[in-house]
């Protein structure tokens, strides 16, 4: 028998993921953010309803597309005592023409090209970065420096416009390759400072 937070969970369905079919994998397209951020609005509320979370400890994380949904969920809800985002996408436009998937990963999400028509509207409707003056949780933020999917600059973007708004922001670099450090010493490392950022905005 399912527990009562799997039937909770169950009754929630996460648009974008492609294990659904195309018509639910694509119900992201040009709402990459507003969408996909109800639908984890919704499974906080049904888990809330169980009565047993403490709202002085509800937390959000995540990398890549987790990091983005992370830097827009802080952005648009006030419930989260701490955040962590890694690898995030700040700015869809920067994303466009900086990412080694560039026209390509966008064009997943977005019609055409930015620079076509008013297009670039929609990139930055999209982009957290946005919003960034609406951030008020405490963040912690995390890339490495030779990531070509979302490069650096989204980052250290983040980072300014939080700090520079007196938010609580700390951003770690890694000067490795890739999405996501893959040596096992980085790899551990990263880990335990989420678990640390965690710790010390959740006691």
């Amino acid at each position: 028998m399912p527990t009562r937070i799997e039937r909770s969970c169950e009754e929630i369905r996460f648009r974008g993921s492609d294990n659904l079919g195309n018509a639910y994998q694509r119900a992201i397209y040009n709402d990459t953010g507003d969408g996909p951020g109800r639908d984890v609005m919704a499974g906080v509320d049904a888990i809330q309803k169980l009565g047993f979370v403490d709202e002085s400890k509800i937390a959000v994380t995540g990398w890549s597309y987790g990091g983005y949904m992370t830097t827009w969920l802080i952005g648009h809800y006030h419930i989260w005592k701490s955040a962590i985002a890694g690898a995030s996408v700040a700015d869809w436009n920067e994303e466009y023409n900086l990412s080694d998937m560039g026209g390509w990963y966008t064009r997943q999400f977005f019609k055409v090209s930015p620079w076509v028509g008013d297009n670039l509207k929609d990139y930055v409707a999209h982009s957290p970065i946005t919003y960034a003056d609406q951030i008020k949780t405490p963040t912690l933020i995390m890339s490495d420096t030779g990531d070509a999917r979302v490069p650096i600059a989204q980052s250290y973007q983040l980072y300014h416009a939080l700090k520079d708004d007196g938010v609580p922001v700390k951003f770690l670099a890694y000067p490795v390759p890739g999405h996501f450090p893959d040596d096992p010493i980085r790899y551990q490392d990263v880990y335990r400072r989420w678990l640390d950022w965690l710790d010390q905005y959740l006691k």
